[in-house]
């Protein structure tokens, strides 16, 4: 009956080590913010532009 009562809460806290590995790879504040790159914004009349130019 040790024995199983041994094994029982060696699986348990195996699990909650589980749990909380996954909830601080989830829940990591760090990367909440997340960095994007700013694209430039390219207007019609510059596309109108080139293709003036081109014909």
């Amino acid at each position: 009956m040790l024995k199983g009562l041994i094994v029982c809460f060696a699986v348990l806290f195996a699990q909650l080590a589980v749990l909380h590995v996954i909830d601080a790879r989830l829940y990591n504040p760090s990367q909440d913010a997340r960095h994007t790159a700013a694209a430039p914004i390219v207007s019609n009349k510059n596309e109108k532009d080139d293709e003036e130019l081109q014909s």
